[in-house]
Order: structure tokens, then C-alpha cells, then sequence
């Protein structure tokens, strides 16, 4: 719908739009046809397997919330991602000179000039602190309203301060999903009318956001698009909502460009390496100065001669699925939306029975099939250090049970508590 929608409106976002009758247009929609086509085939076939498997796991999940508790280490993790924000506010000359440096950044390129290089796991880390927070208040014996409004409030208020400022929406928008996950998961249960309105508040704050993450104030909102248009150096239908729907939500472009690149005679598939530079791109400079590339290079050989941004690297994301194109051709680009399928059927799976401890990896794994086709595997790299790997993974580890509510839970699940006596 939104490449359609594209097309009819001729917006072109920092890139020459092929025509519709070019033929790598027409196979980039016969290719996701075919896609999907597969992802739905490869869903049949897990899902055969898993029911297979039921006949064997204990049935009945018990409720487990209000039994799980933050242990002494959830305190101390979220004292560390405190002193990581601490630090980077120390660094950079405190919040009036972060938020120059961000201006400045927009001024200039936002490729050459990083007021955080060489901060990446220190900034990862004070990025989780809103819900190392949230989890030290909500997951304890005691709760009221007045603590409960003020763990969500300070997720406004932390999110701001380790992403907003930096222009960066993910982090508020995660941070107050994944905190409703959490809240819904182990504290008490959101009802459906109550889901429906944060999601519209996560989707309106997002919005409101693009402006802003482009350097533009509302003090003239009737001239909004006018002045996204000189900002930006774009005319569009929409003027930002064109910008949401066709950059943030679409890689129609930029794939299509690739697999026109790809058709050709004598093209060099990348052949994987796009993906061992995302892995070596979130290990500190400090440990390994001279990191492989990451999918950057490929992609701006790519756009280099259609782009319309002076810059030797591109900021442009082509979604996975690109990425899998650039690496391995059509095959490739078909088998991006079977691993997606594969992806779904393994976050389903995580969490469920008396695996109970693994659901913070699950909540933040949710919205990992949507954005697999939106970034780069460079992006998802980072993604999981951040979200997974500082916080999930050791929030799970670090959760317990109340005693009364441990044996409980195992006898519903039809599993022998260790602890308890045997009968």
C-alpha cells in the first residue's frame, strides 16, 4: 500500500524514484508477492510442528503476576544506567550543550559529525535506564497509585533525556511499550480500552517527534510544512507525513534501486559481509580499531549516483530484506521473508509454561518481524545490545518468585518445585 501510495505521489525522499513500467519496479512487487507467499507457506509448517510438540509440555500457564519480584541486583543495574546518563551529560558539558551539539549536528552531516562517538555501549546503557527505573518501582511488595504515576512519568523524563534530545524517537516509543509489556506481564493486567489508548499516545508522540528530530520548533504551526520543506530541501505531498509513511515505514525505494544494481551484469553480491561488520559494529573502537565495514559501504555504492545528498555515506536504511538482496541476490531477498517467519514462531514460543523468566527477552523481542524490515543489520545489532543484552537478558536473570507464590505456580504448571518437600 505505501509503495502504491508513493508512486501516485511522485515523492521523492532524498532519492530519484524509478518509474512504475521500469522493469525492477514490476519484480519488486512480483518478489514480495512470492514473499509472502512463502512466510505464510513456512508458517504452516511450524505451526504443524509446534502442535506436534504439545503432547508433551505441560498445559496451563499460571498467572504469574504480582508473584515476581525485583531482586537487590535489578537496584544495582539501575543504578549503573544512571551514572552511564550521569556521564554522558558530564562529557558533553551538560543538557544546553548536548542539545547545540545535536543542532550543530543537523547543520553540518550527520554521518561525519557524532557528539557520542566512542559512547556506544555507554549510551546503550543509559538508554535502558527508564526501565531499569520502572522495573525497580513496579516489580517490589508494595505499589500504589502515587508510585505507579510516577514510573510512568519518568519514562517520559529519562527517555527524553537519553534519546529525545538526541533526536532519537526509538527511545522513548520503545521504553514506553516495553514498560506497558512489563506492567501488563507481571503487575497487573492493562485492559483492552486502556491498550488502545497508549498506542495512540506512543503513535501521536511519535509524530510530533519528526519536526523535531529535524530541527524544526513549532512556534509556526500553520507554516510546518513550509518550513519542513526549506529544512529539508524536500517537496512532498504530505510535506512530514509524506516523510513518516514513505522513509520511516516504507524501503520501497531504496530496494527497488538495489535490485535494479543487483540485475546487472557483473554485480559483486556482498555474500554475508554486511553481516559480520554489524556484529563487529557493536564492539567498542577502544577493543577493535579496525572493524570490518558495516552494510554502509554496500549500500552507498548503491545510491551514490541517484542520491541527492552530498555525502559519501548514506543514512539511508534498506530493510533487511535489501540487505539479504545486496548479499545473495533474488534468492536472498525471498529468503528474508522466510527467516521473518521463523522469527515470529521463536518469540511466540519464548516465555511460555515455566519458562516464565525469559518474558522480559520476549517483550522486548516483540517488535523485532517489524523491524526486520525496516533496518539494517547494523541497526539490529545495536537494537539487541541495548534492549537485550543490557537490559532483558539480566532482568530475567535477576527476577524471583515469592515463596508461597513459587510452589503455587509449579504445581498449577504440573512441574515439581525442587524446593519444596516431596509428597
Amino acid at each position: 500500500m505505501l509503495p502504491a501510495g508513493q508512486l501516485i505521489a511522485r515523492d521523492e525522499i532524498y532519492l530519484t524514484l524509478l518509474p512504475e513500467q521500469n522493469p525492477a519496479t514490476i519484480s519488486w512487487f512480483v518478489l514480495n508477492i512470492i514473499g509472502i507467499w512463502a512466510m505464510n507457506f513456512t508458517f504452516i509448517v511450524l505451526r504443524n510442528r509446534r502442535t506436534g510438540a504439545r503432547a508433551s509440555t505441560p498445559v496451563g500457564t499460571p498467572d504469574i503476576r504480582r508473584a515476581v519480584l525485583a531482586s537487590r541486583w535489578v537496584y544495582m543495574f539501575a543504578l549503573l544506567s544512571l551514572a552511564a546518563l550521569a556521564f554522558i551529560y558530564v562529557k558533553l558539558g551538560g543538557y544546553r550543550a548536548i542539545v547545540q551539539l545535536y543542532a550543530d549536528r543537523l547543520e553540518t552531516s550527520v554521518t561525519q559529525n557524532d557528539p557520542l562517538e566512542g559512547l556506544g555501549v555507554v549510551q546503550a546503557l543509559a538508554n535502558t535506564a527508564p526501565l531499569w527505573v520502572f522495573a525497580c518501582v513496579m516489580l517490589r511488595p508494595w505499589r500504589s497509585r502515587l508510585m505507579k504515576f510516577a514510573a510512568f512519568s519518568q519514562l517520559v523524563v529519562l527517555g527524553w533525556l537519553s534519546s529525545g534530545v538526541f533526536g532519537n524517537r526509538q527511545g522513548i516509543v520503545f521504553v514506553v511499550l516495553f514498560a506497558c509489556f512489563i506492567y501488563h506481564s507481571f503487575s497487573a493486567q492493562i485492559s483492552k480500552r486502556a491498550a488502545k489508548i497508549v498506542g495512540v499516545c506512543v503513535a501521536i508522540g511519535g509524530l510530533a517527534m519528526i519536526p523535531l528530530k529535524f530541527g524544526i520548533d513549532y512556534s509556526e504551526l500553520g507554516n510546518l510544512s513550509k518550513n519542513f520543506a526549506d529544512q529539508r530541501m524536500l517537496q512532498l505531498s504530505m510535506g512530514p507525513l509524506s516523510f513518516f509513511l514513505f522513509r520511516d515505514l516504507s524501503r520501497f525505494d531504496v530496494q527497488v534501486l538495489a535490485l535494479q544494481s543487483v540485475s546487472k551484469p557483473g554485480y559483486t553480491l556482498g555474500m554475508g559481509r554486511s553481516f559480520v561488520g554489524a556484529a563487529a559494529a557493536i564492539v567498542p573502537k577502544a577493543i577493535w580499531k579496525n572493524k570490518p565495514d558495516t552494510f554502509a559501504r554496500e549500500k552507498s555504492d548503491i545510491v551514490r549516483e541517484t542520491e541527492t545528498n552530498d555525502s559519501d555515506e548514506t543514512t539511508l536504511l534498506f530493510g533487511m530484506p535489501g540487505e539479504f538482496l545486496v548479499n545473495f541476490g533474488v534468492f536472498g531477498y525471498l529468503l528474508s521473508f522466510i527467516v521473518v517467519a521463523w522469527l515470529i514462531a521463536r518469540i511466540n514460543r519464548i516465555g511460555l509454561g515455566s519458562h516464565w523468566r525469559w518474558l522480559p527477552i520476549k517483550i522486548v523481542s516483540y517488535p523485532l518481524p517489524f523491524l526486520f524490515f525496516l533496518f539494517d543489520s547494523n541497526v539490529l545489532a545495536y537494537y539487541g545490545m541495548r534492549w537485550i543484552v543490557l537490559f532483558a537478558l539480566p532482568l530475567a536473570l535477576l527476577l524471583k518468585q515469592k515463596k508461597h507464590s513459587s510452589r503455587l505456580y509449579y504445581r498449577n504448571a504440573g512441574v515439581r518445585d525442587e524446593n519444596s518437600p516431596r509428597s
